[in-house]
């Protein structure tokens, strides 16, 4: 089976070329890295050492004027020429076990897709609105109510999305976590590819695609031999800072991933969303006013 990786990337430099370092140590396991560049001008070091790989073929690599994390996945899958297709972010590390350790399973008829351990090495929570994704209250209510999931590594419902990508266990899974994942292509060419309504921080992309492999028939792994570290780069990417627009985007994919797939109520997605809501509502913006328009434009979108 031919290997394809994809990894879009957006206003990163050292960490990227870092990135590329890392998975190239280990070209003798796939055929082709894409590089889906969304970034305008980037630092003349990562210039030249992007400009190296493309003159030696060890990368294709593609640019695209317009950010969208699902787009560029997208565009990378089409111009893939892999059987296999590898997703990883642009701030990760992989080691020898990451990649070839997901062939063996790929290779079950019924099994469309895995994802793989994520070992989350930035500390630094008061850069990253991600990282201090923090209220007291939600680590203990996750905890017990994962109690009762353990023969899973995640689970999506009614319940909304709890997961644990960091255990020692092959399981079955709800959805994969977008900065390591693996598909089959013809799974992808099944399910339909990511959502391109999914905008700007893109959250729950991912699991959009993962629920319309299992609803195709296929299965979902979580592999730990297939580890990364994801360094979570406080710059670059997807990430921002806290303002208006984020929150907006993140209720928006939000509640536009719930109404799509589970048609759930204005009500329900609001409840699923309250810990965010909380954080929200510390920055001094009015959560309520941003989560209602965001779940009307998120409703318009499938109406």
């Amino acid at each position: 089976m031919k290997i394809s990786i994809i990894i879009p990337t957006y206003n990163r430099n050292t960490i990227l070329c870092n990135t590329l370092k890392s998975i190239l140590s280990f070209k003798h396991q796939f055929d082709e890295l894409l590089l889906i560049d969304q970034t305008k001008e980037h630092d003349e070091e990562t210039k030249k050492y992007l400009d190296s790989l493309v003159s030696k073929n060890k990368i294709t690599y593609i640019f695209e004027e317009k950010p969208s994390t699902p787009n560029a996945k997208n565009i990378g899958i089409e111009r893939s020429t892999g059987d296999i297709l590898f997703f990883f972010d642009d701030d990760v590390e992989i080691n020898e076990d990451t990649i070839i350790s997901n062939l063996e399973i790929l290779k079950n008829e019924d099994i469309g897709g895995v994802t793989g351990r994520v070992i989350i090495q930035n500390t630094d929570i008061s850069g990253n609105i991600v990282l201090g994704n923090t209220v007291k209250a939600k680590n203990p209510l996750k905890s017990l109510i994962f109690f009762f999931l353990r023969k899973k590594a995640s689970y999506v419902g009614l319940l909304g999305i709890i997961s644990d990508f960091t255990g020692n266990k092959l399981l079955p899974t709800d959805t994969c976590i977008g900065c390591n994942m693996a598909f089959k292509k013809e799974t992808l060419q099944k399910s339909g590819f990511f959502d391109t309504n999914f905008t700007g921080n893109a959250v729950r992309e991912e699991t959009d695609l993962s629920v319309r492999i299992r609803k195709a028939g296929y299965k979902i792994f979580y592999n730990p031999n297939a580890s990364v570290i994801h360094y979570m780069n406080n710059s670059g990417g997807t990430r921002t800072e806290a303002n208006e627009q984020y929150w907006y985007s993140l209720f928006k994919n939000q509640s536009y991933f719930y109404y799509k797939n589970f048609k759930f109520s204005f009500i329900h997605i609001y409840f699923l969303q309250f810990f965010d809501i909380l954080r929200c509502k510390k920055t001094g913006l009015k959560p309520s006013l941003i989560f209602k328009k965001a779940f009307n434009e998120a409703k318009g979108l499938i109406n």
